[in-house]
């Protein structure tokens, strides 16, 4: 269930996946995401790489999963985990561990810099959504980013052509005034 607080409709510009709600309508939201690594520059990069999806989902990370778990429990609602494996305190491992028992409807998508035939045979045998080699292409992390909360590239069109409209009205809008009459009449 989305709730109220979290709901936008398509008037506003929001073409999110939908949740039913209780009258039977549809409600758009902006979807949530955790990204956990121990490395803090990567999820600098991973943030900043991912802004401009802002409109269909927001970020929030932590350094470990510890952290994770503590942002799991304090959210009304987490829609994916991009996790790393090798942390401290608690590892990838763990938190899969902790999330199947307590989140099995989480979608999760594991990077790592340590792929082995061996790790990849684990991680394929705990459900996972994905399974991402570090160093990362920010293009691809966006793609499985997108691709498991279920946002469709058609949405993503028809939101880009609006962004370009209002864009052309503004310019549209300065070029009218300053090539019009009244501009060139007023100026000494």
């Amino acid at each position: 269930m989305a709730n109220a607080r979290n709901g936008f409709d398509l008037l506003n510009g929001q073409s999110n996946p939908s949740v039913d709600s209780k009258e039977g309508q549809k409600v758009w939201r902006v979807r949530e995401v955790l990204v956990v690594d121990d490395e803090e520059p990567l999820l600098l990069t991973i943030s900043e790489g991912l802004s401009i999806y802002r409109k269909y989902f927001n970020l929030q990370t932590a350094t470990n999963g510890v952290e994770a778990v503590k942002v799991l429990k304090s959210s009304p609602v987490i829609d994916l985990v991009v996790t790393d494996l090798s942390m401290p305190k608690m590892d990838g491992f763990e938190l899969l561990a902790y999330m199947n028992r307590n989140y099995p409807q989480i979608p999760v998508i594991l990077m790592t810099a340590y792929g082995t035939p061996k790790i990849e045979e684990i991680v394929s045998n705990m459900g996972l959504y994905r399974y991402l080699e570090k160093p990362l292409d920010i293009n691809i992390v966006a793609d499985n980013v997108l691709a498991a909360l279920s946002i469709k590239s058609d949405q993503m069109v028809l939101n880009t052509a609006d962004i370009r409209e209002r864009e052309l009205k503004k310019t549209s809008y300065a070029s009218g005034f300053f090539s019009s009459d009244y501009y060139k009449k007023t100026m000494p």
